[in-house]
Order: structure tokens, then sequence, then C-alpha cells
């Protein structure tokens, strides 16, 4: 609704009111409450203010947006230093990581060297513990069949 059309004789409801200064029903109610303004006319249930209810809301948005402002800076450079640590925090984490790669490679190149020792001597041992054979007698040129 717009602010230069005159709504039911220059009156407005908290609705119309917040539409037009562009802020929620409960900020225009707040104002009404802080400002013990009395309704100029009622229709049923609503309750129709004049235009220095307009007025007082587009003041308190203002002081709201202002006041926000010297927050909003403090939070960006909150969440900048925050940003940093974190950061820090990342590189930390990965070189930490790096450095455990490198162990694991280095202990399991030891495990498959160990491994492979272990393959060798099982080998050698079994080679000890077989029992000798005993060579067979040469057969004579007559015990070919057998």
């Amino acid at each position: 609704m717009a602010e230069t059309g005159k709504n039911k004789n220059g009156l407005y409801t908290m609705l119309e009111v917040a539409k037009i200064v562009g802020c929620s029903k409960s900020t225009v109610y707040r104002v009404v409450k802080d400002n013990h303004l009395k309704a100029k006319k009622t229709k049923g249930q609503a309750k129709l203010y004049d235009e220095t209810l307009i007025k007082l809301a587009r003041t308190k948005v203002e002081e709201v947006d202002e006041s926000k402002e010297p927050v909003l800076r403090y939070s960006v450079e909150t969440v900048e230093k925050q940003l940093e640590v974190k950061d820090k925090q990342i590189n930390q984490l990965q070189e930490q990581l790096k450095m455990a790669q490198v162990n694991l490679n280095q202990a399991q190149r030891a495990l498959n060297q160990s491994l492979e020792i272990q393959g060798k001597q099982a080998d050698k041992i079994k080679l000890l513990e077989a029992p000798k054979k005993q060579a067979e007698p040469a057969k004579k040129w007559w015990q070919f069949w057998r």
C-alpha cells in the first residue's frame, strides 16, 4: 500500500504501517507499546492509528539499523580472526597428516622387509629339516624294466 495514498481517512492498521515502513508487525507493536500510543479508531478488532505511528516506526527502524552496524563490523572482524585460527589449525593438521603418512610408509617398508626375511628363513629351515634321501644305487643294464 502506498504511503501517499490515504487509507480510511488517514488511519492505518499495524500491518499496513509495517508494510509501509518495511519492518515486521512486532516492531510496530513495540513502537506503540513503548510510546504509549492509543488507537485513533477501532474498527471491529482492528485498531487504526494515524501517520504519527509511521513516523515513529521509521525512526525506530533507522535507530536499529544504525545500532547494528558496529555489531556487524565486530562480528565480521571476529569471524575473520576465527577463520585465521582455523586456517592455521588446518595447516598444522595437514603437516601432521603428511608426517603420519611418511611414518606409515616407513613402517610398511620395514614390515615388508621383515616378512621377506621371515620367508627366506622359513625356506632355509625347511631345507634343513627335510629328511635326506639316500641316493638309489645305479641300476644295472638288465634291470631297466623295474
